[in-house]
């Protein structure tokens, strides 16, 4: 069967390089006006690229028609507005993953491996081009599903089999060895079976660098990242902030878990954690869940009940959820991916019971979800359609009501137009 093809929508000649000079996988681009009605059934698309640089050219009406008319081929995203609300609103629209302009090479090889199944992401040797900075390193990890999990590359078997083992409190000699993490809620962090607490900061620090892992962070982006304001004013004392929160995680580890003191290593001018054995983590978890489903998916094949409920279980909660999102961006804007590929695993799994007719089931599942996050309008759309088909009209009502709640807190807005023609249809039936 011949290779699938990348479609670029929008004239954007840099990126139409990129795109080809990746791998060998044939692109062609496509005016932002193409209507994608004759992609439905297309075998020969594997992903389509959509520019989104406004006002010049808004891309979110090209993405909402493009999933409408073709929900089974990969969206990306490439935007000049990579802010935290445009992000979520782009991945709301119907975005698998969202790139911000101008693109890496790494990020474009990223999305082959995520949409083009054998597709290998190539080992990095090669020192950064002048100019890359470890913030791009930072964002790849953090808009691609199934692909990098705290920096890690997924295709590799020993990570894409690695479980997130829960934290246990009978003794440590049947707990993990290495470094456990939990990025989901509250951040939390084992080391050797042995829980560690940091202060504040040093916290905020040890989970950047433990998410990007096995990546080195130079000194001066951490610095910014951490101390924007202070390192644009006086970058020595950012620097030197740096410093006293690097000592701290090294004391808090020597301490609390008897670390020897080259775990946290300075090299080229950059940190990184030194690991003896690749960390488990819960997004490592779901990200890897999240491909598999995936795989099914693009099989034409339906996901396994067992696949679906792990993924949601393993979401305990939003992305660092104790953190300062405001703060961080990189924190929010994983969270907002994360977030939006939760609700398309939820989705998918509340549509397979309806589909079989096991609305009982399906309400639970619905439940569960909006109990983790009660944004999800679809899953609101999805309760109310199984308690019609119950008869239960009283609470297709007061499901509705908490959707229309919900909007007005989250998002100052009412139901969007869909959710408000469902419940006036099923008000007519009942």
């Amino acid at each position: 069967m011949a290779l699938q093809k990348v479609l670029l929508c929008g004239k954007h000649d840099i990126l139409l390089q990129m795109l080809r000079s990746s791998s060998s996988i044939p692109v062609e681009q496509t005016s932002e006006t193409t209507h994608f009605q004759a992609l439905t059934h297309a075998k020969d698309v594997g992903m389509v690229v959509v520019l989104h640089t406004p006002p010049a050219n808004d891309g979110l009406s090209v993405v909402r028609n493009l999933k409408r008319k073709n929900p089974d081929i990969p969206v990306i995203v490439a935007t000049s507005d990579y802010s935290g609300p445009t992000t979520r609103l782009l991945l709301k629209s119907g975005a698998e993953d969202v790139i911000g302009l101008p693109v890496k090479s790494d990020e474009i090889l990223a999305c082959y491996e995520a949409y083009f199944p054998g597709f290998q992401l190539r080992p990095i040797h090669k020192k950064p081009r002048p100019g890359s900075s470890a913030a791009s390193m930072a964002i790849l990890a953090a808009v691609t599903p199934g692909m990098m999990a705290a920096g890690m590359d997924l295709a590799q078997p020993q990570h894409t089999q690695a479980a997130f083992l829960p934290t246990t409190t009978q003794g440590t000699e049947q707990a993990y060895q290495g470094l456990q993490l939990s990025f989901f809620g509250a951040f939390s962090a084992m080391i050797y079976g042995r829980k560690i607490d940091f202060t504040n900061q040093a916290k905020h620090l040890f989970a950047y660098l433990a998410y990007n892992h096995p990546r080195a962070l130079s000194r001066d982006h951490l610095a910014r990242t951490f101390w924007p304001d202070k390192f644009e004013n006086m970058p020595e004392f950012a620097r030197k902030s740096l410093n006293v929160e690097l000592s701290h995680i090294r004391k808090t580890l020597r301490d609390q878990a008897g670390v020897r003191s080259d775990f946290l290593v300075f090299e080229k001018n950059a940190y990184r954690l030194k690991l003896d054995r690749s960390p488990a983590s819960d997004v490592l978890t779901f990200k890897a869940l999240h491909q598999r489903i995936q795989e099914y998916i693009r099989s034409g094949e339906e996901a396994p009940d067992e696949l679906l409920q792990d993924a949601i279980k393993t979401y305990t909660g939003n992305f660092l959820d104790d953190f300062p999102a405001d703060t961080f961006g990189w924190v929010e804007i994983e969270r907002q991916h994360l977030s939006a590929v939760f609700e398309q695993i939820a989705d998918l799994y509340s549509n397979q019971l309806c589909a079989k007719k096991d609305f009982w089931k399906a309400i639970a599942v619905c439940n569960e979800i909006l109990s983790r996050d009660s944004r999800m309008e679809v899953i609101h759309r999805r309760a109310m359609q199984c308690y019609a088909n119950l008869g239960m009209a009283h609470k297709v009502e007061a499901q509705y009501t908490l959707c229309c709640k919900m909007m007005d807190q989250e998002f100052q807005s009412k139901p969007s137009a869909e959710t408000a023609r469902l419940y006036e249809q099923i008000k007519k039936v009942a």
